[in-house]
């Protein structure tokens, strides 16, 4: 059996406030760099006389996720801008799905779920680059795992729509 590679750009992240749940779906981040999720656990030792005695307890779990800005359009519904100001300045409950575009099985792909808080927003603007987003995200629990269904057109006309070639006259 070969072995195929996960490739990072088949890890999207898609995200909503949860307020917002019965009244839109949730949207790809557009332009995302890179994320990882953490999970750690916290462990305390006792010493007793048949020796060290460990316990677990639940530790910090987040997600670090790295984009660029860019400049909304009317159609654009959840932007950066959007998960800065509802999500990181009002402390909005958010949700965020990671879904591996490269599980798909009977119309399903297998997503990570989870619910939590920004904690922290940093933007980079460089005189000579792009202008990048970090955010960091506090995971309520552990997450869940689960199947769901993906809009791939949406993904795709996600960096732009068609244009043609000759120019948009008004009234012709």
């Amino acid at each position: 059996m070969a072995v195929t590679l996960i490739n990072g750009k088949n890890m999207l992240l898609f995200a909503r406030l949860y307020k917002d749940r019965t009244e839109m779906a949730a949207t790809k981040i557009r332009f995302q760099t890179e994320h990882s999720i953490s999970m750690g656990m916290e462990s305390d030792s006792v010493v007793t006389k048949d020796g060290t005695m460990q316990s677990i307890t639940d530790g910090d779990n987040t997600i670090d996720m790295s984009s660029l800005a860019y400049n909304d359009d009317e159609e654009t519904i959840f932007g950066w801008r959007y998960l800065r100001d509802e999500g990181f300045k009002n402390r909005e409950l958010v949700e965020i799905w990671q879904v591996d575009l490269d599980s798909l099985n009977e119309g399903q792909y297998d997503v990570d779920y989870f619910q939590g808080y920004f904690t922290s927003f940093d933007m980079s603007a460089p005189a000579d680059g792009n202008v990048t987003l970090d955010y960091t995200y506090a995971i309520n629990g552990t997450g869940a795992r689960g199947t769901d269904t993906v809009d791939i057109e949406a993904i795709r006309q996600a960096l732009y729509d068609y244009q043609k070639m000759a120019p948009d006259t008004p009234g012709v």
